[in-house]
């Protein structure tokens, strides 16, 4: 036999049996058992290798898990959480101050403003006669702010009805902005309440900081938001409002003003400007947000007078006034009164 029946040092040590060269190996007491094994022993190594490998077939069926027990799992489709619904969040006044950002500007030379700015720059004192105390205004504020004579004299027409049935105590700013217009309020003394609303940070930061200029920060609850939102809210959604708004928004005696946005400059080439194409916002969109309750709609000089007469309720007379300054008309306020349920 010789070299080939020589068992190494290696194989004394090895835990698997003995294996005569030649011989087949044992069956395996597997499922398998039966099926003879054809291997054998390459000399020096202990390995098996089978002369004909039996091809392996992949199983393509779908397997299914059988947990312990037998019972098999049924197919379930994968889990999907039904969509939260979002209740609507809280609307809330402005606590404390907004910080000042790089839009809010306080321009000192005309060489800083930009040239669409510069006609406006030059009625600066116009605009607000404390300018020079660090006053502050957006770009695009610029545009929409209501000269301060003319804020303050409208402030003054504007009926507050503090001794009516029910009294009006509370005037709400829709279109705030820089603060024009509701510095004018507060410094009346006519309402208990002063609310001004803005959706632009930096300009709602604006307004916060000219108010304090002038003294009457203190008098202002300012909000945050859309007006469109507010008034929805404060007709529909009540609860959705913070209960400080709703105790103050009392819709009985409250007054709204809306000094929206003209659409530009281009309504100056017009000479009756249809109010439906003004822009975001025309008439007819502001004035159903804003009934039933009474509101003082500030609009172009020109707008035309037709469109508005249809704003009046059953029985009732709309109030235009033309404002003026240096003898020339700059804007006209429509009042409209507060639309009364009709009787059944």
């Amino acid at each position: 036999m010789g070299q080939e029946q020589s068992v190494t040092e290696r194989d004394k040590a090895s835990p698997s049996p003995s294996v005569v060269v030649g011989s087949t190996l044992p069956r395996s007491p597997t499922k398998h058992a039966g099926t003879a094994l054809n291997s054998r022993i390459q000399p020096h190594t202990n390995r098996v290798t089978k002369k004909h490998p039996q091809k392996i077939r992949k199983d393509t069926r779908e397997r299914k898990t059988i947990p312990f027990g037998g019972i098999p799992i049924p197919h379930r489709p994968p889990f999907e959480p039904e969509p939260k619904q979002t209740a609507m969040s809280i609307m809330k006044p402005v606590v404390g101050k907004l910080p000042l950002t790089d839009e809010c500007l306080h321009y000192v030379d005309v060489c800083e403003v930009p040239q669409n700015l510069q006609k406006y720059f030059h009625q600066r004192y116009s605009i607000f006669k404390f300018y020079d105390y660090d006053i502050r205004l957006t770009n695009d504020a610029w545009f929409g702010i209501t000269p301060e004579p003319l804020a303050l004299r409208l402030a003054n027409d504007l009926p507050s009805h503090l001794y009516s049935t029910p009294r009006r105590t509370t005037i709400v700013d829709l279109f705030g902005g820089a603060g024009g217009n509701t510095i004018a309020f507060a410094l009346s003394e006519k309402w208990e309440h002063v609310i001004s609303i803005e959706r632009d940070a930096s300009t709602l930061a604006c307004a916060q900081h000219n108010a304090e200029v002038y003294g009457v920060s203190g008098y202002i609850t300012f909000i945050h938001g859309d007006c469109l939102d507010f008034l929805d809210r404060l007709k529909h959604h009540p609860e959705t409002l913070d209960l400080s708004l709703r105790e103050k928004c009392d819709m009985s005696q409250t007054v709204l003003f809306a000094s929206p946005p003209w659409g530009g400059v281009d309504y100056k080439e017009q000479d009756v400007f249809d109010l439906s194409t003004m822009e975001p916002y025309n008439l007819e969109v502001l004035h159903k947000a804003c009934s039933p309750m009474e509101h003082a709609l500030y609009l172009p000089r020109t707008s035309d007078l037709r469109q508005i007469a249809k704003l009046a309720p059953k029985g009732e007379k709309i109030e235009v006034v033309q404002y003026c300054m240096d003898g020339a008309s700059k804007a006209m306020v429509a009042l409209i009164p507060e639309a009364m349920p009709e009787l059944t």
